[in-house]
């Protein structure tokens, strides 16, 4: 079947994106999933795989509508009430589970193989991102941006206010020592954080960026869009 998206042709066929996403290791789901066989991935995840269209040239929308048509199940919010897929469904970039896909997508591209993925909405121990290409391995830990729907359960909790800039901090700090952990827990792997690409966390980049080197402590932005900016590491 063939669709027009921005003016770019996309044909598409069923048993085609079936046989592409074998092996595949599914995102997190946050709002809307798509069934394939029996696995449930991100509209996106499965659409940007497929089409080779990066992840800011289409929306979920446009995804979903030509999936739907397809024959494939859509599930999410549209589907009948709240998504029955994510207690943190509806929360995109900069949240940390949308971060992680976007990444998870751009190691797919660069020949990477995701192994395995923290669930975040649970806060799930282990690393957030494990990943392979040949001889190669590694960790990364994702962080997103403090929300302030954050800041008002934990002013409900009756937990001291604290600004998303002091907390974006306090998480870069968080994921500094644990990259720095999977140094020792993981020998030979290569470790990175991977954060949204915002002011706050570039100044902090920056001004951990010789301790990190000596580490060997990658940090990696990921924006809006998609696209990921590696300043000192080589996909």
């Amino acid at each position: 079947m063939r669709f027009v998206v921005r003016g770019v042709e996309v044909d598409l066929d069923r048993e085609d994106i079936v046989r592409v996403l074998n092996g595949v290791q599914p995102g997190r789901v946050q709002k809307y999933g798509v069934r394939v066989g029996d696995v449930v991935f991100p509209v996106k995840q499965v659409y940007h795989l497929v089409t080779g269209l990066p992840l800011g040239q289409f929306s979920s929308a446009v995804a979903r509508r030509h999936l739907r048509a397809l024959g494939f199940e859509i599930l999410g919010s549209e589907a009948g009430g709240a998504s029955p897929l994510d207690p943190a469904a509806g929360q995109g970039w900069p949240w940390d589970g949308e971060v992680r896909s976007m990444f998870a997508a751009f190691l797919h591209d660069h020949g990477w193989q995701v192994v395995s993925t923290a669930d975040t909405a649970s806060r799930e121990r282990g690393v957030d991102v494990a990943a392979r290409k040949g001889d190669r391995r590694l960790g990364a830990e994702v962080k997103g941006w403090p929300s302030a729907d954050d800041a008002g359960v934990r002013r409900a909790a009756g937990i001291t206010k604290t600004y998303p800039a002091s907390r974006a901090a306090h998480w870069f700090s968080q994921a500094l020592l644990r990259a720095v952990m999977l140094l020792d827990s993981q020998p030979g792997h290569e470790s990175l954080i991977v954060l949204p690409d915002l002011l706050r966390y570039r100044g902090l980049a920056e001004r951990t960026r010789t301790g990190r080197a000596a580490a060997g402590v990658h940090v990696l932005f990921v924006s809006e869009t998609g696209s990921v900016d590696a300043p000192d590491w080589t996909p």
